[in-house]
């Protein structure tokens, strides 16, 4: 039986009996602007500029052509907003501001019979696969593209892959950063936390005919990696100076959960929190690896669903993304990162009784982790927006 899925939002795609979803759906996110009290560092704050010859809002319906150093890639609105907040100090993310950026279209007429959730979507109902924006963070020039696919919500053909496929090869960028929240595997992250990798796993349930491979590697928990350059002086800076902003967010998101039962184990954030890199891992066991499912996932204190051996965030867009990058030619194949924050921290349930089906402690475990990840997605993804300016200012020094 085919199983019923949302059609719109952010959880598009998703089965709509997910406890994860409904619990996330159920909350409301707590929203902060704090894009005004950065200060930025020897004249690095991001500056808005526009995307090489094309007008603020004209549908790009050929290749894409502009200056471009580091693509960066964005999936819900709230972390789009989230994101915009920190590099305009604006946050709004509205049919108004949509017409300030550049609809990306350019072969949507081939693309179309492949994509299945067309009328949950308005831009995709427009022929638009994402919006692209131009700014510029030093001398490193930054282009921003909010993705209208996805790859758990438009079907086994995976048509998000062939269409970052193409966009990297037109825009051909030197590093793309894949961006947004995710669940934290293993204890010692919280919420708040980023992890910036370079090494990511597919934890697939699905099979793709166009794309064998995938359920290769998840099988075989292969990794896909790619060299990054980059120095570091700025993300300590992040880490110093800027995630701290985040702190008044955070301790609204905490004060929502505080006397409901089953979130004592929810830690207040009392120190900024961390950007761990391969030069500064999450300490203990849990590799720096990000791994992306095409079902929404949860880290348990009792590894429930076996998360814990293969890396430190999990997520479903990322390791999809950088299979399609490495499709690329290799003279064409620029590097790339994921910069992902935690939204809601391993979970820890009071123990099952003896012979619960595991579907149904997962179920539960879910419900909980959907919870927090609807209260703290904003705020939290603040601190990814803090490592991927640090990373375009690395670039630029």
């Amino acid at each position: 039986m085919v199983k019923e899925v949302f059609k719109t939002g952010a959880f598009a795609g998703v089965d709509v009996n997910d406890t994860f979803a409904l619990a996330a759906m159920q909350e409301t996110p707590v929203v902060v602007d704090i894009g005004k009290q950065i200060s930025w560092p020897d004249q690095l704050g991001p500056v808005v500029k526009r995307l090489g010859d094309y007008q603020p809002g004209e549908k790009i319906s050929a290749a894409v052509s502009a200056e471009v150093d580091v693509l960066i890639l964005l999936y819900t609105e709230l972390e789009t907003s989230a994101l915009l907040d920190v590099f305009t100090g604006d946050n709004e993310w509205t049919p108004a501001r949509k017409k300030t950026w550049y609809p990306y279209a350019h072969n949507f007429a081939a693309f179309k019979s492949t994509i299945q959730g067309i009328d949950g979507d308005d831009a995709l109902k427009d022929g638009i696969f994402g919006y692209l924006y131009a700014l510029q963070v030093g001398k490193t020039n930054v282009v921003l593209y909010k993705s209208e696919l996805h790859p758990k919500g438009n079907g086994d053909a995976l048509p998000f892959i062939p269409l970052i496929e193409q966009l990297v090869g037109e825009l051909a960028p030197k590093l793309v950063i894949s961006t947004g929240t995710a669940g934290a595997i293993g204890s010692r992250v919280n919420c708040g936390d980023v992890a910036i990798c370079n090494a990511a796993r597919f934890h697939v349930q699905n099979q793709y005919p166009k794309f064998p491979a995938i359920d290769t590697m998840s099988q075989q928990h292969q990794e896909l990696t790619s060299a990054v350059p980059g120095n570091g002086t700025y993300l300590n800076y992040a880490a110093e100076n800027l995630t701290k902003l985040s702190l008044p967010g955070l301790a609204q998101c905490y004060s929502q959960l505080q006397g409901r039962a089953g979130y004592s184990f929810v830690q207040k954030n009392t120190q900024p929190p961390q950007i761990y890199t391969d030069a500064n891992p999450a300490s203990g066991p849990e590799p720096m690896v990000v791994v992306s499912a095409d079902y929404l996932t949860v880290d348990d204190d009792h590894d429930s669903e076996g998360l814990q051996a293969l890396g430190i965030m999990n997520e479903t867009d990322d390791a999809f993304a950088f299979y399609a990058i490495n499709v690329l030619a290799a003279d064409k194949r620029p590097s790339w990162l994921s910069v992902r924050n935690a939204s809601e921290p391993q979970i820890v349930a009071q123990p099952f009784p003896p012979n619960t089906p595991p579907s149904e402690i997962v179920d539960k475990l879910k419900g909980i982790a959907g919870t927090i990840y609807g209260i703290y997605q904003y705020c939290t993804t603040l601190n990814s927006a803090f490592a991927c300016w640090a990373i375009a200012a690395d670039l630029s020094s």
